[in-house]
């Protein structure tokens, strides 16, 4: 009986150094690994400058309501919407109340975050 309990021991010690010299070897392997130097990728501006007289298009981060608010001149919310999808000319830009707006008729203005150039 305290035979075979000290065979179980020494066998499971000799199993668990095993397997841990086996996962030390990968773990090494893998540290002189030196990645592909991949390409440059072409990148988009993020914001690009809208100027007066290009095509912006309204766009929603909120899937449930496809609706953007529509501000005054001061930059304030009106009870007015504009749709997902719409495309505008931007008339004029300008920063009213701390943000960016872009004209999109006489008296109509959006948030320059709720636009993108077309």
């Amino acid at each position: 009986m305290l035979v075979s309990k000290n065979l179980v021991k020494v066998v499971s010690v000799a199993v668990a150094s095993m397997s841990l010299m086996g996962v030390g070897a990968s773990v090494s392997q893998a540290a002189s690994f030196t990645a592909p130097k991949l390409g440059v990728a072409e990148t988009m501006p993020t914001d690009p400058a809208i100027k007066k007289g290009d095509k912006i298009f309204v766009t929603v981060k909120d899937t449930k309501n496809q609706k953007v608010n529509v501000l005054d001149a001061q930059g304030h919310k009106t009870s007015q919407k504009v749709s997902m999808g719409s495309t505008y000319t931007a008339k004029d830009v300008k920063k009213a109340a701390g943000k960016k707006i872009v004209k999109i008729n006489k008296s109509q203005w959006l948030n320059i975050k709720d636009v993108v150039k077309d």
